[in-house]
């Protein structure tokens, strides 16, 4: 939501800069587009880009900047590793 800063005036969206004056962004730009990628893929059916012929993955969390774990495997995945499997 677009607001005014109640020190300075300036307007910003709230939802990706801090209410605090100067308005400082709440993540770089690249873990924002990150984050928002892996946002696109909850709920959905994925598999490895690398893997057409893979199996079929679900994602189980998106961490602070955006990397996601895959149930059933360890560590953390960038987002654009990953194609949304159409039914």
């Amino acid at each position: 939501m677009t607001v005014g800063c109640f020190h300075c005036a300036r307007r910003f969206d709230d939802a990706r800069r801090s209410t605090v004056c100067p308005h400082r962004p709440l993540l770089s730009r690249v873990d924002m587009e990150r984050k928002d990628a892996a946002i696109r893929l909850l709920g959905r059916t994925v598999r490895f880009a690398h893997q057409p012929e893979g199996p079929d993955r679900r994602i189980d969390s998106i961490g602070w900047s955006g990397m996601v774990t895959v149930a059933g495997m360890a560590g953390e995945f960038a987002p654009h590793l990953f194609v949304v499997q159409e039914n």
